[in-house]
């Protein structure tokens, strides 16, 4: 019994184990989501684009010419040429001998053109031709405001005779728009030209003829007064011999009614302004407020014969329509 036990066991093992290699060869085993022994395909890692590294050529400069500098003169800047006016040197006229017949004709001559009172007696026009005495040969010029317009302003240095006291006077010749206008570049204008009348002391002088002839039509007054360019008076000045009297007339006292156009003739026309302005006051606004202080020291004088006051000694402004030379 023993023996056949020991027998029984190899023969057992060895069956089971030609079973289990049959099995084996018959079919293949289904792997039902259990762990396997055999090796699954690793995932491999995706490649990914990388950045290419390229190089970007940097803008390069433009070359720019460069001049290349050469040494030069600097230039110096220099004025420009301007007219200086050369000073004008005193020279007081000589008196020549001159008469009106029954007066003696000097430096304190003066005779009233026009005269005419108000029915009231009050005075309502006054123009007087006064003698004066030249202090020079030549035309001086200043800057003035006339109704917010600047005006050259041309006149003459002369000196009268107010009673016993001498006064320099400032004779106003004409005026033109502008500041500081030199003579030699005045425009082609009317209000450049002066009206001069030229005789001899020989010859009989008769003041009121004069202003007669002066109130006549310009075809008619030409013969007798002679229009000269400001240029062409400066160099008639010059000309003139030593001795010589100067006259000069013109209204100080203008009537009320005739303001209105006065005003519109200084607003407009650069003569009037110049000539009347002295004779007229006017307020900030440019309203005319009526005559001025001088004009009324005028109208006492050549009026009444009153003196001057003290405080107009040098400081008198007349204006001339005309002049009047008289010469030997």
């Amino acid at each position: 019994m023993t023996r056949n036990k020991h027998l029984t066991n190899p023969v057992l093992v060895a069956l089971l184990c030609a079973l289990i290699l049959t099995s084996l060869g018959a079919c293949t085993p289904i792997y039902e989501g259990r762990p396997t022994a055999f090796p699954t395909e690793a995932p491999t890692d995706t490649l990914e684009p990388t950045a290419t590294h390229t190089s970007t050529p940097a803008p390069t400069a433009t070359m720019t010419p460069t001049p290349t500098l050469t040494p030069t003169p600097t230039l110096v800047p220099t004025p420009t040429s301007t007219y200086t006016p050369t000073p004008i040197p005193t020279r007081l006229a000589n008196l020549p001998v001159l008469t009106t017949g029954n007066q003696i004709v000097d430096w304190s001559y003066y005779y009233v053109t026009r005269k005419e009172n108000g029915e009231d007696g009050s005075l309502l026009n006054l123009s007087g031709m006064v003698a004066f005495q030249l202090m020079d040969r030549g035309i001086h010029r200043e800057t003035i405001n006339v109704l917010g317009k600047d005006v050259t302003v041309f006149y003459l240095r002369v000196r009268h005779q107010f009673n016993e006291t001498f006064s320099e006077v400032k004779l106003i010749l004409t005026g033109v728009y502008g500041t500081n206008l030199e003579i030699r570049n005045l425009p082609a204008d009317g209000s450049t030209y002066i009206s001069v009348h030229s005789r001899r002391a020989t010859d009989l002088f008769e003041p009121w003829k004069l202003h007669q002839e002066w109130t006549l039509p310009p075809s008619q007054r030409e013969p007798l007064f002679n229009t000269m360019r400001l240029s062409e008076l400066e160099q008639y000045l010059k000309n003139l011999p030593e001795q010589v009297i100067l006259l000069a007339d013109h209204p100080v006292i203008l009537q009320r009614d005739s303001w209105n156009q006065l005003y519109q003739d200084m607003d407009r026309i650069s003569a009037s302004a110049a000539r009347f302005s002295p004779f007229f006051a006017f307020n900030e606004f440019n309203q005319m407020t009526g005559q001025t202080t001088m004009a009324f020291v005028w109208q006492n004088y050549l009026g009444s014969a009153v003196d001057i006051p003290a405080d107009q000694i040098n400081k008198m402004v007349f204006s001339a329509d005309y002049l009047i030379f008289v010469t030997p």
